[in-house]
């Protein structure tokens, strides 16, 4: 059952950001989880939590420019994960200009990493930044207590 906003006292948990590439997916994971963890997330959910996190990196580094920063904040009851550099949206996997501007070839199986970040999180959406490009922004709920 996920609470509703507000009806928790917060974990004091901090601001993390993390810079990430290829090479720095299992710290990625490690840091997310832990992070997690001072948050309260309960264990199931807190492996969806990290499944989703990986799921999103893991798009950045092979859609887009191969890095980006992951950002988790906990706010008004609910964990909140941004992934800057996420790569092309799945919507336009078919635009030539994606293809173009990442450098990679954008097939439809680019969404299916970040469908899989749909069924795991409470919500997702994915939009665009002028500095960031496409930024993956998700949430998980965090139980009341």
């Amino acid at each position: 059952m996920t609470a509703a906003p507000g009806n928790r006292t917060p974990s004091g948990n901090g601001l993390l950001e993390i810079p990430f590439t290829a090479s720095s997916l299992s710290h990625v994971r490690f840091h997310a989880g832990e992070w997690a963890t001072r948050s309260g997330l309960p264990r199931d959910r807190r492996a969806e939590f990290v499944l989703a996190v990986h799921e999103a990196v893991s798009h950045a580094v092979r859609h887009g420019t191969g890095h980006g920063r992951l950002h988790l904040r906990e706010e008004q009851g609910a964990l909140h994960c941004h992934v800057l550099g996420a790569g092309p949206s799945p919507s336009r996997a078919d635009d030539t200009g994606a293809r173009e501007a990442c450098g990679t070839d954008t097939t439809e199986s680019s969404g299916e990493d970040l469908a899989a970040v749909r069924r795991l999180t409470d919500h997702l959406s994915i939009g665009t930044a002028p500095a960031d490009g496409t930024v993956a922004r998700f949430t998980f709920t965090l139980p009341a207590g």
